[in-house]
């Protein structure tokens, strides 16, 4: 499954926008490609994530197990974009009474250029999928053969909000998973689409493979081993990954330096269990992508459950907790790991735009060029992101636009006539008074202030006290 085209109607701050997400010409062939979303705060990021989430909502319509009751998302009244209309003495909130829409156009199963969505119209309380029966037919009939034991590859579906370690949720009730995934493959669907990652189940996935390890004689499952191969190959200097019994955590070694998953950082943490969650979603799945054993030819390759697991996955705020050197290189470890997902992601990091390709970045607020790799962090910063001075800290800045006002109010003092001298004298002491902490700062003023005014300065002062 991809989603090439967003089409959105009255949803939330969007009247009737359209974003396309292309695949990349520098991709290689096939489903996976990388989008990230840039923007001031409250230009609309989060909004097509959630936008996307309602369309990737199709395959959970229809449900093939009542475990996945609560997983799917749907269009809500809620929705409906607000207007603000001035009365009297204050401004007041309206909903449109127009139809609310959101439809996409891509690819489900091996059907292409097909169009699906949800949309409330006027007057309607209820959502209709009207436009979604050709694409629910065919999930339908894929849940049906995989309910026959054919071997159907179906996409992994995932949303992680831009809190997805941290969101509060309530954990599941009397649920037995098994070793080598949880009960069925429908798990891999549930609560996908709820912008959280549920560290408690990723913690009992890897207990019950640790138990299934010690029925094997030591040997891990191909499942295991393909979520512990994604996890090296994602945490820049991890080099093992196992289950820790008596401390019962995961543990992580980077560099040889092991810790448990309590001790690692956010970043590291936050990074780890996204990936290791988005991995278990996959051998959960299509487990009939897995060999038997632990065969040479996974061992000496990428894992094909890996290589072809579809799906989208939504990050928002990929960079959160990252230190610039993960930011730089996240993009292409998701993209080399899980090479046939479309990730459509948000940032503010110009770092994660740099590692971009061409027609992969969506400027809500401008335009974007066709290179990224070639531009310096600074250049996109001031360019693409708005900021004026990326080379200096905002008080640095500040203190140049006050220098600057600072010489200029002196030229003007200079000439003023007497009777002005003090208010500008007030106004210039008002100038510097905030960067009293920066001695250097107020000593460069001074001298300029006692080189430009000294004299007339003092002459004022000796006028006002009546000395001759």
């Amino acid at each position: 499954m991809r989603i090439d085209r967003l089409d959105l109607l009255n949803f939330r701050k969007f009247e009737d926008s359209t974003f396309e997400f292309p695949r990349s010409t520098n991709s290689r062939p096939g489903n996976g490609s990388f989008h990230v979303l840039i923007g001031e705060n409250g230009s609309g990021k989060t909004t097509i994530l959630d936008a996307l989430a309602v369309a990737m909502g199709v395959w959970l319509e229809r449900k093939p197990d009542s475990l996945l009751a609560n997983s799917h998302r749907r269009l809500r009244k809620e929705d409906k974009r607000l207007v603000a209309i001035q009365a009297g003495d204050r401004t007041q909130f309206h909903r449109v009474a127009d139809t609310m829409s959101v439809h996409a156009t891509g690819r489900v199963l091996n059907a292409t250029q097909v169009s699906w969505g949800q949309e409330l119209g006027v007057g309607k309380t209820k959502v209709s999928n009207a436009s979604s029966k050709e694409v629910l037919a065919s999930i339908w009939t894929a849940y049906e053969k995989v309910g026959r034991g054919e071997p159907i590859l179906l996409p992994v579906l995932c949303y992680y909000g831009a809190g997805r370690a941290w969101l509060s949720h309530n954990e599941r009730q009397n649920v037995k998973a098994k070793s080598n995934g949880p009960q069925n493959r429908w798990e891999a669907f549930y609560d996908c689409l709820s912008e959280r990652i549920r560290m408690a189940d990723l913690a009992h996935w890897f207990l019950n493979e640790h138990i299934a390890m010690g029925n094997r004689n030591g040997r891990p499952r191909p499942g295991f081993d393909v979520v512990r191969r994604a996890a090296l190959a994602s945490i820049p200097g991890a080099d093992e990954i196992w289950y820790d019994s008596d401390y019962q955590e995961i543990v992580l070694s980077i560099r040889g330096n092991v810790q448990p998953f309590g001790n690692l950082s956010a970043g590291q943490r936050v990074m780890l269990s996204m990936v290791v969650d988005l991995a278990i979603r996959m051998v959960t799945q299509n487990n009939h992508l897995l060999p038997e054993d632990a065969a040479e030819s996974e061992v000496d390759s990428w894992p094909r459950v890996l290589e072809q697991t579809p799906g989208i996955v939504l990050i928002d705020e990929l960079d959160v907790h990252l230190h610039p050197k993960w930011q730089r290189g996240v993009v292409e470890s998701l993209r080399r790991v899980f090479p046939e997902i479309q990730f459509i992601t948000t940032t503010h990091s110009p770092f994660i735009v740099q590692a971009l390709r061409e027609d992969e970045l969506i400027n809500l607020q401008g335009q974007t060029v066709p290179q990224f790799g070639n531009l310096s962090v600074e250049r996109i910063a001031n360019g693409l992101m708005g900021v004026e001075r990326p080379d200096v800290g905002l008080r640095y800045e500040e203190m140049v636009e006050v220098a600057k006002d600072y010489l200029i109010q002196l030229e003007q003092a200079a000439v003023a006539p007497q009777e002005k001298l003090a208010a500008f004298e007030s106004k210039l002491a008002e100038q510097i008074a905030p960067y009293a902490d920066n001695p250097a700062f107020q000593a460069f003023l001074e001298l300029k202030h006692a080189a430009k005014l000294g004299a007339r300065s003092a002459s004022s002062a000796s006028t006002e006290t009546g000395v001759s």
